[in-house]
């Protein structure tokens, strides 16, 4: 795609983070500025800001006098990011307060999507993260938003991972059902703490993911 200027820096990050998602850039892979600017249409400075960024938040890895790295794939920062999701997301469901009461029916409607059983790995991802992003659409505190966008888009290089089993997808659906027919009862509290308990149970697919993609061959 060619990127029009209208601050740059963020479209070319946009567009990066579509390609982390989609393998374009591989765990593991170089990335070759030269390459990528002319792919986007860019010169190498709003590029290099970009990569900056991405780095900034652990996307990818700046290697000294060697430019910039996709990392690997890693179970551990899984396990240990999942719940750090979680906690500020149940945190900005109850800054929200009753106003979240009125997200039910979009969240219902959206998690209808995860089982259209045409979807590829990167467009269940998609939708989850169109999901969750309406879910704590009405929190108030501004850095917080900033802070959950920050860290949850340390998750998109992770997208392949819903390449999963019929029980898996379903068990995905039935927490964010269950999380919006708390929303809806106006039983925030409880809403918060079923999106903990959501992200702490989704490390277990997504390491086994991980994993399997790991093994030779």
């Amino acid at each position: 795609m060619v990127i029009q200027r209208l601050n740059l820096r963020d479209q070319v990050r946009n567009e990066l983070l579509d390609w982390l998602s989609d393998g374009r850039l591989a765990p593991g892979q170089r990335l070759e500025e030269e390459r990528i600017s002319r792919a986007l249409g860019v010169s190498r400075t709003p590029l290099r800001e970009a990569l900056a960024s991405l780095a900034g938040d652990g996307l990818i890895a700046a290697v000294p006098r060697r430019g910039f790295r996709v990392p690997r794939l890693s179970a551990g920062l899984i396990q240990d990011l999942f719940p750090v999701i979680g906690s500020l997301e149940g945190l900005a469901v109850r800054l929200s307060g009753q106003q979240a009461r009125t997200l039910a029916t979009g969240l219902q409607e959206l998690n209808g999507r995860l089982a259209l059983p045409h979807l590829t790995p990167r467009q269940r991802a998609d939708a989850d993260r169109r999901w969750h992003e309406l879910l704590v659409s009405r929190n108030p505190n501004r850095e917080l938003g900033a802070l959950l966008d920050r860290t949850r888009s340390r998750v998109r290089p992770y997208a392949g991972s819903w390449a999963r089993s019929a029980a898996e997808l379903e068990a995905s659906r039935a927490g964010h059902e269950a999380i919006a027919t708390l929303l809806g009862a106006g039983r925030i509290d409880a809403a918060a703490e079923a999106v903990l308990h959501h992200w702490v149970r989704a490390t277990r697919p997504v390491i086994a993911w991980v994993e399997r993609e790991a093994e030779p061959g």
